[in-house]
């Protein structure tokens, strides 16, 4: 018998256990994020020290939720889980909202069928050091009076408000939280390595600058999920040794408010958007 339920703070623990048994970049923080800011359903088999299966739904504001950490443990695959988690997640979400999700390619042969349209493609990067720096670009530590217009970019650019995402962030990585005109960078700590995003900027040479001063910053190997479209900032990474690690796939489920993710560069995460 399997318990499917809400999670609770107790739950945590296992739930990070899950997803480092899967092969995912989670930490602690990144699950405490999804309890305390969305919904989360766990199933409990009481076998290991992981859950047995988990999904999560954060709303971002009226018009937009988004599906996350729709996860199985292996021995526990094939039974059904994921679809009914995925369904759980679709009907939990409120009137009027479209959903959204970052699909792996397995992932997207189940979500289409169910109505989720591709939106765009992107892949993971590993992000060499040193970047080259644009010159004339000044790449400053983010303060508080920045953030009215980090909110207002970053709402133009993804299409729904996610400001608590982005305090959190800028909260646990404060050395790569990152501002220039026309941009700014955050990162967050993984379980395998930091991953910088999400980064939005006005243009392809603010977004190079940013991203540099973020991975420098660390000091350590970083991940970044960058849209396809980016072609010119991924040919740059691939120049100076970075490699593209696998492959997603953005997808909508219904009408999703507008942005311009032609500015979203580099993007927060396929648990986050």
């Amino acid at each position: 018998m399997f318990d499917v339920r809400a999670a609770i703070e107790d739950d945590l623990p296992r739930a990070t256990a899950l997803s480092a048994r899967v092969g995912w970049n989670q930490v602690a923080a990144d699950w405490a994020f999804f309890l305390h800011q969305g919904q989360v359903r766990v199933v409990e088999d009481g076998a290991e020290e992981a859950l047995a299966a988990s999904a999560a739904l954060l709303p971002y504001g009226p018009r937009l939720a988004w599906i996350s950490m729709v996860l199985v443990r292996p021995d526990q695959r094939r039974r059904g889980l994921a679809s009914a988690l995925l369904r759980w997640a679709m009907d939990a979400r409120g009137p009027q909202m479209a959903l959204a999700l970052d699909a792996t390619p397995a992932g997207r042969a189940v979500y289409g069928p169910l109505g989720f349209d591709d939106f765009f493609p992107f892949a993971r990067w590993t992000v060499p050091s040193p970047l080259p720096r644009p010159a004339g670009i000044e790449v400053r530590p983010m303060v508080e009076a920045d953030w009215p217009a980090i909110l207002a970019q970053d709402l133009a650019a993804f299409g729904a408000p996610r400001g608590a995402l982005l305090r959190d962030f800028a909260a646990r990585c404060p050395n790569a939280a990152l501002v220039a005109p026309g941009g700014f960078v955050l990162a967050r700590d993984g379980l395998r390595g930091p991953q910088i995003g999400p980064l939005v900027a006005e243009d392809a040479a603010t977004a190079l600058a940013l991203l540099a001063a973020a991975r420098d910053a660390l000091g350590v190997p970083a991940v970044a999920d960058l849209p396809d479209a980016a072609g010119d900032l991924t040919a740059l990474l691939a120049q100076h040794g970075g490699a593209a690690q696998r492959p997603f796939t953005r997808m909508v489920f219904g009408t999703p408010p507008p942005g311009q993710p032609e500015k979203n560069f580099v993007l927060a995460g396929p648990e986050f958007g």
